[in-house]
Order: C-alpha cells, then sequence, then structure tokens
C-alpha cells in the first residue's frame, strides 16, 4: 500500500477543465476527432496485493468479474515474481522501469540513499518518492517516443524531477499524483467530544446544535438540522466562509457495491480554498446523531493535496477548476486500531456486529469512487495511448482481514464487499480499451497469513551487532548491521558514519547470518528458511546495488520479519492475524498477477512465470516502441516496432 507524507515544501498542482482554461487546455492536449480510436493504445493497471494465488485459490476472488473476463479473452502468466523483499515500492519501481533495484535505485519501502561517502546508512527515504529513482519509467520512455501518456498515482513520480516528467519533451506525459504528496490534515473519526460547541447564527435557521473543530490548519463548522421530512443533517462549511454542504444522517450501510452508487451516504466534496493553503477538497460521512447533537459519530475524510503534471504547473485558478469537476484525491480508506474499541465502534474480533467493518468499507468505497472519477476525467481529457494506474486495493483490506478471515467465516462477505470494489475499478479500466487496444493488469506481490512475529533486532542485540541506546532503540552510529524489511545492511566504513572495516564486512555478515538462521520458533524448528547473499542472489532477486542490502531472508509460513525491539521472547504471538508480504519474491503466495487481453495476445493462454522487470517491456512491445533506456526484462511478446 502506498503510504502519504506531510511534507509542506511542495505547492499543489493540478489542472483544470473550466471554461476560463480552455485556450491552455487545447492548446496543450488537442482533442482526437469523434469517432477515431488512437491506434494500439495500452492501459496497464496495477492492484496492489493481487497475488495470483488469492486470485485463483481464494473464493472471494470470484467477485472478480471483469478481471476474470479478460482472463478468459485474454492470457494470465503463473506468476509475476516481485522484488525482493516482496514490497509494494521496489517492485513498482521494476514494474515502471523494466529494471530490479540494483539499477533502478529503488531497493525497498524505505532505503538510504546513495553516494555511500556522503550518506549515512540510516538515513532513509521512501522508496516510493522519486528522490532515489536513477532509471527511465515507461511513462517517459513512452512520451520520449511521441506516444501520448497519462500516469495516474503510480510511485516514484513525487516530487517532480527530471527523472520522472522527461524534462523538456516535445510531448510530455500527464501526472497525477497524490499519496506523496503534502496532507494538510489526516482523516478523522470523530464523536460528539472531539466537538466544540459553539452558538448558532442566523445562516444556521432550525439548527439544534453548532460545533467547530480543527483538521490541521482547517477549522470546521458544522450546525445539526432536521429537513422539512424530519430527516437529521448537518451542514458543514468551513469556518468564516459561505460555501457548504449537507450531510445526511444514514445507517451503516449494508448493501454491497455491486450495481449500486458507491459512497452514496458521504456528502458531496466541499472544496477548502483558504490563504496559505493548496485547494483541496473534504468529504463527510454521518453515521450516527442523536435528535439534540448530544451524541453523533463523523467521519471526515483527508484533506490531500495532489500534483497533476502536464509538462507545467498549473495555476491555482485550475487546480480549483479540476476540484471541482473531478473531486479530491483520498488514496486509502481510513480505520482504526483493530485490537480496541473506536469511535467507528467494535471490531469482530472484540464482540462487534460487522458495523465497524463496514463503516471502514465505506472509507474504501469513496477512496475507489474517487479513483474512478478521476480515471474517467484523464481518459476523457487528455486521450491517451498509454494511460498507466494504480489502485490500491485489495492489498490495505486484506493487510487487515486476511489472516482473520482464517479463523472466521464473517470476514468473508466482507472481503466479498472489498473485492467488488476492485471489480468496479478493474471494469472502468477495461471499458476503456476498444477492439484494436491492449489491456494489461498486474499486481506487485501476493499476501499470506500471519499469526507470529520474529524480532530480529532482539536476536541481533543478543549478539552484539546491533546497539541500543537509552530510549531502547536501535543505535545505528554504533551498530554493525542495521536491519530493514526483511533484509540488512553491513554497516562498513564506506557510509559516513559507519564502523565496520570493509574487510570484516564478509565475517559480520556471515555472523548475522548464523544469528537468525538459529532463531528458533516454540516447537523447535527453525523461523528463517533462507538467507540470501550472494551476488548473484542480489543480481537474481535485485536487492543489490549502491544502495540495497548485504543480504535478505524468508520465514516459514505465518512467521513475519520484524524490526521490533522491546522485552520479551524474539519469537511471539501477533495480537491478531494479518495479511503481510515481503518474503521470497519466488514463493507462490508472494507472486502478483500479470494478465493481459488484445489482439496480439493469445485468447485463452498462458504464459509461464514472469519477472516483475518484464512489464515495461512488454508494454514498450504493445505500443510499438523501445523500451525504457535501463530496462533488463523480457517482453513475453515479439514483433517489429
Amino acid at each position: 500500500m502506498i503510504g502519504v507524507t506531510t511534507s509542506r515544501a511542495v505547492r499543489l498542482c493540478t489542472f483544470a477543465i473550466a471554461a476560463v482554461c480552455a485556450p491552455w487546455l487545447a492548446a496543450s492536449h488537442p482533442q482526437q476527432t469523434a469517432g477515431t480510436d488512437p491506434p494500439g493504445r495500452v492501459v496497464l493497471v496495477s492492484l496492489d496485493g493481487m497475488g495470483t494465488r488469492l486470485f485463483l485459490d481464494d473464493p472471494v476472488s470470484r467477485e472478480l468479474r471483469s478481471l476474470q473476463a479478460l482472463r478468459a479473452r485474454g492470457v494470465m502468466a503463473d506468476g509475476l515474481v516481485p522484488h525482493m523483499p516482496s514490497t509494494t515500492a521496489n517492485t513498482h519501481a521494476a514494474l515502471w522501469t523494466g529494471a530490479w533495484g540494483d539499477v533502478n535505485g529503488i531497493t525497498s519501502n524505505e532505503m538510504p540513499l546513495p553516494p555511500r561517502g556522503e550518506r549515512r546508512a540510516s538515513d532513509r527515504v521512501s522508496g516510493y518518492r522519486s528522490e532515489g529513482l536513477r532509471a527511465e519509467p515507461i511513462w517517459v520512455a513512452a512520451a520520449r517516443q511521441g506516444v501520448r501518456t497519462v500516469t495516474q498515482q503510480a510511485t516514484q513520480v513525487y516530487p517532480l524531477r527530471e527523472r520522472v516528467t522527461g524534462g523538456d519533451l516535445t510531448l510530455p506525459p500527464t501526472l497525477l499524483h497524490g499519496y506523496q504528496a503534502p496532507v494538510i490534515a489526516p482523516a478523522r473519526w470523530l464523536r460528539r467530544s472531539d466537538l466544540t460547541a459553539v452558538p448558532c447564527t442566523d445562516t444556521d435557521a432550525r439548527a439544534v446544535t453548532c460545533v467547530t473543530w480543527p483538521a490541521g490548519r482547517v477549522v470546521f463548522r458544522a450546525a445539526l438540522s432536521s429537513g422539512a421530512d424530519g430527516r437529521r443533517f448537518l451542514r458543514v462549511r468551513v469556518d468564516g466562509t459561505a460555501r457548504s454542504v449537507d450531510v445526511p444522517l444514514a445507517a451503516t450501510e449494508h448493501d454491497p457495491p455491486r450495481g449500486r452508487e458507491l459512497a452514496r451516504h458521504f456528502s458531496d466534496g466541499l472544496l477548502v480554498d483558504l490563504p496559505g493553503l493548496a485547494p483541496a477538497m473534504a468529504y463527510f460521512r454521518l453515521f450516527e446523531a442523536s435528535p439534540d447533537g448530544r451524541s453523533l459519530v463523523l467521519f471526515q475524510s483527508v484533506l490531500h493535496e495532489f500534483v497533476l503534471y502536464t509538462g507545467h504547473e498549473a495555476t491555482r485558478a485550475e487546480a480549483i477548476a479540476f476540484l471541482q469537476e473531478a473531486g479530491g484525491f483520498i488514496g486509502n480508506g481510513d480505520d482504526e486500531p483493530w485490537e480496541v474499541e473506536g469511535i467507528g465502534g467494535v471490531s469482530l474480533a472484540q464482540g462487534g456486529d460487522g458495523a465497524r467493518e463496514r463503516r471502514y468499507l465505506e472509507t474504501l468505497e469513496l477512496g475507489i469512487r474517487q479513483t474512478i472519477r478521476h480515471a474517467h476525467y484523464l481518459w476523457r481529457t487528455h486521450t491517451p495511448r498509454l494511460m498507466l494506474a494504480y489502485v490500491s486495493m485489495p492489498d490495505e483490506m486484506e493487510h487487515a482481514w486476511l489472516g482473520q478471515a482464517h479463523q472466521d467465516a464473517r470476514y468473508e462477505p466482507l472481503r466479498r464487499w472489498g473485492y467488488q470494489l476492485v471489480d468496479r475499478a478493474v471494469e472502468t479500466y477495461v471499458g476503456f480499451a476498444s477492439a484494436n487496444d491492449h489491456v494489461v493488469f498486474v499486481s506487485d506481490h501476493g499476501m499470506t497469513t500471519v499469526t507470529h512475529e520474529v524480532r530480529m533486532n532482539i536476536a541481533l542485540r543478543n549478539a552484539g551487532l546491533v546497539a541500543v541506546d537509552a530510549r531502547g532503540q536501535v543505535d545505528a552510529a554504533r551498530s554493525k548491521v542495521l536491519y530493514g524489511r526483511n533484509c540488512l545492511l553491513v554497516h562498513t566504513v564506506d557510509w559516513k558514519g559507519g564502523v565496520v572495516p570493509l574487510a570484516e564486512a564478509d565475517a559480520v555478515l556471515g555472523q548475522a547470518i548464523a544469528v537468525l538462521r538459529a532463531v528458533r520458533a516454540q516447537d523447535g524448528q527453525p523461523v528463517i528458511t533462507g538467507a540470501f547473499s550472494s551476488p548473484a542472489d542480489r543480481e537474481r532477486l535485485g536487492f543489490g546495488g549502491p544502495n540495497g542490502f548485504d543480504a535478505c531472508f524468508d520465514a516459514r509460513a505465518g512467521y513475519m520479519l520484524s524490526a521490533g525491539l522491546g522485552d520479551g521472547p524474539v519469537v511471539r504471538r501477533r495480537q491478531r492475524s494479518t495479511g503481510e508480504h515481503g518474503f521470497l519474491p519466488t514463493r507462490p503466495d508472494m507472486q502478483g498477477i500479470l494478465i493481459a487481453a488484445g489482439p496480439r495476445i493469445p485468447k485463452g493462454g498462458r504464459w509461464p512465470r514472469r519477472r516483475a522487470i518484464d512489464v515495461a517491456p512488454l508494454v514498450s512491445d504493445l505500443l510499438g516502441i523501445d523500451p525504457p533506456r535501463d530496462s533488463r526484462g523480457q517482453s513475453p511478446v515479439g514483433g517489429e516496432k
């Protein structure tokens, strides 16, 4: 799942279709003639966490009707091998560039940056961001070769750099991205006690109570009223402004989303346009409200900036017009910690009736709805020949529920609900293609159930390889090895502040591997089932390079590898079972999907297992262009360009 940041360093850049912007729009992106399609378009979509085994074996995948139909008229690979570790940022970089992280620079979700002599190995940056990308992505390669290209929510787009925009291209790519752009205010679940009572004014006619609450630097004001039909609603506005939206009181959704409007009980978007802040849009959902307003449950969506690049940044007026036309960026759903009672209610595992889970699903619906609306806008407005998109599902839902579903059958209909949301997104993108176009669906990794965790840093600390400070946290300056997601690096002196002489690096690495291989579960069996550290391993699995790792590890089924410290045993049972990834990418449960259809794809065909780095060459073949400059993968189809 793609994460977000709260940096305010970069201003929002979006772009609009309002009448005031029409001349600029027409000049930048001329519309195609009605009734004519550009030949050989390609729609490439990544479904985060949609593993091959989930798609083939899990009953809930039957809800993916559009994807099943696409497979029937096209081809499916036996699996798509992700990066090592099998995580989101690095595998997506491999999908986009056709190269592993040792070449493209994105080695994990969190990683150090080269050059080693100038940077500390402990200073990690997000692999979702663009700073670490060293290779050309497919959208730049396509645009450089004259292909009109749109990229929706791809990783490694933000902040905008020449590496991801292509620089001064004749036909620059259109880049829409929100996940790494600044968050103005996070999503919130609100009780009445979280709100401040204020006097109602003449504009709050018939209100029984009026309240305010802060959202970052924004203050919202709401009045609870009843309409002529007696139905209660909140009228919400930004305090001090006149623009408002009505938020109807509605019971928690019971009907799965197939065939109905998504997020139908949410308010319309409320434009937030204040000096000193980028324009954004908020949505609200009123789940409970007593007649006197003394009790309520309200959900406020995230207030999120985003960027939409079309060769240059857009004006504020264009940004506002875009929000009014297509709506705001949401990204992910919003859930509270499942182990405890939340404002949204009590989870099934805590004795609830499923209402809290359905409320979470409603927030997922809002995110998928906005993804679909943005996709329609981009397709209609920019008429791309290459459309590349990212969808955050089913990853975020399966992290929460896959483990629970294996213990409690009540989660199956909830997961089916979520997979119907995925199907709505798939249906949208498939619907863009005509008979002479190609559609390609991929994913970054699979997912597996985890019941136990191995706290790797405790084992390394006990062996004297990791130092701990007075706060009980890793003291990188005194540590010989630094552990990250399923991988570690030796803290050698070629890194700024490193402590291990280069001549001793192999010995320290060997000691660390031996220590971790010696860890045992309660049944006496080892939990580390594989350690990969040879040059061949690093090249084959992609985790080497100047900012890569020295060793990566796999674990037995049901066990995850964590960086946790603290007291207690190295291996312990988790408080609740979850869905996880990050393991050896060749494991069947870690492999993603590769499903494609179109005139050059055999109907009902089957490809042997492919690698994530084969996707960019495949898309290039289907477009009839050269692959990205740094690509190392191989397309499963051939043909002259």
